[in-house]
């Protein structure tokens, strides 16, 4: 009898191309399910909404997309030695499922506490619905260092802007189709029912696709991801670290320092980042000022989800071309672009119908930086030839500072001067992220064709 060691490299190869096909368009279908859940309960138009029919104070409804933020960032440096662990074994795939699935739970604390107390008891509806959210996402912190280690593993280099083209292309048709329903459910149930069916929809998608997720086949531990593109690359094998190597190692801690102090790439991709953290202290605050100046409706709420992820859609189309021609450095200073333009047309929208034209200008840019922020991780890791999670992990943990602290100091800034000064501050760091995105091109090239 042979031992699974003796299959002929030939065989290993085809059923990796196999492999290959399968889990690219699984990823994709993970990415359309999961924005179609998470849109009906979307942390930057549908809650902030939510928030506002329960409470004057706009600093807790910034609160919304800094919990976002730093329940997701904050647990990834954990996460990721966790994963180490479970990658060792093969486990990466089951160890996500387990966690993510816990995660999912806390989400129905919301749902009931609306349905019971509606607005007699906001203090209760809101602590539920910042524990609910906050929990759910810090499973998503843990369980992304290995996603995008299981990402980086299964999806040729060479594809990889194809695949987030049409990952987040995916994904935006998916939440342009869900923010259609939430918005037909808020106009047509009266408060909170339609808050209720939107929770339930969206904790109810984001739970199923777990199901998609699971239908991708993770590789063995051991293999070296595209093995053949490093060979052709002469890449020498021994310098590449197996999957979860680094994670596991007694001097970790230390391999996080020198990814900081000896990487220039990283810490300008760090900068850049956490700029636009700080930027986003206004796009968490345009369906406020609407509600609050101008009368918006809940149903209008849903409104401005369609239109930035229809936007975005449009986006993650375009910007796939553009990464795929021009590297993915140069997305930033075009969203960074598109992110202050946004913002100076918020401060001087007349109307709701005006605001349209700011949330798709909002969509276009944060589909360029979230593809940005998502694949150029990963080519640093592997310009660097280190852990991919690694990277993932140390990014997202140092910018949630940032992140944590803008939308609070939003909130305080607006109760002092107004949502324009907070549109003036946003348009400072979009620039200066934008000139950062600029260095950042010099360390990618344009390879000749």
């Amino acid at each position: 009898m042979s031992s699974p060691d003796a299959v002929p490299e030939v065989s290993r190869s085809a059923i990796a191309a196999r492999d290959a096909a399968w889990n690219f368009w699984w990823l994709v279908i993970d990415g359309f399910v999961f924005s179609f859940g998470i849109t009906f309960i979307s942390p930057s138009s549908i809650l902030p909404v939510f928030v506002a029919r329960l409470t004057p104070l706009d600093i807790l409804a910034g609160a919304v997309p800094a919990i976002d933020f730093v329940g997701l960032a904050l647990p990834q440096l954990i996460g990721a030695r966790w994963a180490a662990r479970a990658a060792r074994a093969g486990g990466r795939k089951r160890f996500v499922l387990i966690v993510a699935t816990l995660g999912r739970i806390p989400m129905l604390a919301p749902i009931a506490a609306t349905a019971i107390w509606g607005d007699r008891e906001p203090g209760i509806v809101l602590a539920s619905l910042l524990i609910g959210l906050g929990l759910f996402r810090v499973s998503e912190g843990l369980v992304l260092p290995a996603y995008f280690d299981i990402v980086g593993a299964v999806v040729d280099p060479r594809r990889r802007a194809r695949y987030f083209a049409l990952q987040q292309a995916s994904g935006a048709i998916g939440g342009v189709v869900s923010a259609f329903g939430a918005r037909w459910l808020l106009a047509a149930l009266p408060f909170p029912w339609g808050f209720v069916a939107c929770f339930a929809l969206g904790t109810f998608f984001v739970t199923f696709v777990l199901v998609v997720f699971a239908q991708v086949r993770e590789p063995p531990p051991d293999d070296v991801a595209w093995a053949e593109v490093a060979v052709a690359q002469s890449i020498d094998d021994q310098a590449h670290e197996a999957v979860g190597d680094a994670l596991a190692r007694p001097t970790w801690w230390r391999d996080v320092l020198a990814l900081v102090t000896d990487d220039d790439g990283f810490r300008l991709l760090f900068a850049g980042r956490a700029l636009a953290a700080v930027a986003s202290m206004a796009p968490a605050y345009y369906a406020v000022a609407a509600v609050r100046r101008l009368e918006a409706t809940d149903a209008d709420g849903a409104t401005f989800g369609a239109v930035m992820l229809g936007s975005a859609l449009f986006g993650t189309l375009v910007w796939g071309e553009v990464a795929g021609r021009f590297r993915h450095p140069v997305l930033i200073p075009l969203g960074t672009a598109l992110g202050a333009a946004a913002a100076v047309g918020a401060s001087i929208a007349p109307d709701v119908t005006w605001l349209l034209g700011v949330f798709a200008a909002a969509g276009l840019g944060s589909s360029a930086l979230g593809m940005a922020d998502t694949a150029l991780p990963l080519a640093l890791a592997e310009r660097a030839q280190r852990s991919r999670a690694l990277y993932v992990a140390v990014y997202a943990t140092l910018t949630v500072p940032f992140a944590v602290l803008s939308p609070l100091a939003g909130g305080i800034l607006s109760g002092a001067y107004g949502y324009e000064a907070v549109n003036g501050v946003a348009v400072v760091a979009y620039c200066a992220a934008g000139v950062v995105g600029l260095r950042l091109m010099r360390l990618f090239p344009v390879q000749a064709r």
